[in-house]
């Protein structure tokens, strides 16, 4: 039996940095926490956490609430990202990155 294998993946840079920033907060890198995910996937015989699809009447809640900065209301700008994502022109994830990187300096 082979020692180790190699595992190839493509996520997105920002969500790299992201996870390389909170693996180093824990004292691992990524390739242990990529390890100890794929070792629990073998020993629960399954994905070790519960994935679900967001309650749909929740999301507007959410997108409101991440759309304010301090209890303030959204700016004009969140409103009109908010009207785009309730119209289904843009997606949750979408929606979620503009939003963020608009307050990312705030």
């Amino acid at each position: 039996m082979e020692k180790s294998s190699i595992v190839h993946t493509r996520v997105s840079p920002d969500v790299k940095k992201e996870c390389e920033v909170i693996f180093d907060k824990l004292g691992i890198t990524t390739s242990y926490a990529i390890s100890l995910f794929l070792n629990q996937v073998s020993l629960r015989k399954g994905i070790p956490f519960e994935i679900s699809l967001p309650d749909s009447d929740n999301l507007v809640d959410f997108a409101i609430g991440i759309s304010t900065v301090d209890s303030k209301a959204p700016s004009d700008k969140a409103k009109k990202l908010l009207g785009l994502f309730q119209e289904g022109v843009i997606d949750l994830e979408t929606y979620e990155f503009a939003i963020r990187r608009m307050y990312q300096n705030v």
